[in-house]
């Protein structure tokens, strides 16, 4: 398991050198660039040839890997043309992933209209994620489907991965209290277990048991990337060293 450093809320104000600085000083193994929400690291789709380039080549010199680019892209809405272009908007953040040598993308399902069937919902995003799929694939990037919104409910992200069926598609989990049953997130994580591609943790003296998630990744030999979805401000970069350590400390004890 490795830790990423999540461009949301704690490094959105970095520019990209910083963001790299820090995560090597604190022993990040990678990076995920939160796109969409003007962020200063600049890996978006205005991003020319020549600085997707530059952008690859400083996170390879740094041994980082640009581990996922969380994209805006959401599926639910039961009116086609949008959906289609979101699927259009969605293929050049493939692109954009295949050129700075990210393996994966965030996408969303979210929200359930209302007055819009749930199955029925459900369909759309799992469709729009075959496609996606299908698109990704000789690019070598993963589409993946986070748990968030009212599809942080497993049935519903499970369901819609589970149409798509394509091989690359998955989950990203997203460590949500809602999740537990009894304090325990074993049962949820049962669920979703052989989907999961990418993990969004949060606070980690939050309630949510994250001991019991590692130690479950660990019995399933999970080698991929965990990414810190927390809040910065003041002494952020402080605060990225001791979220670092902290999770060191946690996967130790697991």
């Amino acid at each position: 398991m490795k830790l990423s450093l999540l461009t949301f809320g704690l490094a959105s104000e970095w520019p990209l050198d910083k963001i790299i600085e820090v995560a090597k000083a604190n022993g990040y193994a990678a990076i995920e660039f939160r796109a969409e929400a003007d962020h200063k690291h600049g890996v978006e789709l205005e991003a020319t040839p020549s600085q997707r380039k530059d952008i690859r080549n400083r996170m390879e010199d740094a041994y980082l890997v640009a581990c996922c680019i969380g994209t805006s892209s959401r599926f639910e809405s039961p009116d086609r043309v949008e959906r289609n272009k979101q699927i259009d908007r969605t293929r050049r953040y493939i692109e954009l992933a295949r050129d700075v040598d990210s393996p994966r993308i965030r996408v969303f399902g979210n929200v359930i209209p209302e007055g819009v069937d749930r199955d029925e919902c459900v369909k759309y995003v799992g469709e729009s994620l075959r496609i996606l799929g299908e698109f990704a694939e000789p690019f070598g990037v993963d589409v993946n489907l986070e748990m968030h919104g009212q599809f942080n409910f497993w049935k519903y992200a499970l369901r819609a991965v589970e149409i798509a069926n394509h091989p690359r598609v998955g989950i990203v989990y997203n460590c949500d209290n809602p999740d537990l049953v009894g304090g325990s997130v074993a049962a949820t994580y049962s669920y979703v277990q052989a989907r999961i591609r990418h993990i969004h943790m949060h606070d980690l003296t939050d309630p949510f048991p994250y001991r019991e998630l590692f130690s479950l990744l660990k019995q399933d030999r999970y080698s991929g990337y965990l990414s810190s979805e927390i809040q910065g401000g003041p002494g952020a970069e402080r605060i990225a060293a001791y979220y670092a350590a902290l999770f060191r400390a946690l996967l130790a004890s697991a």
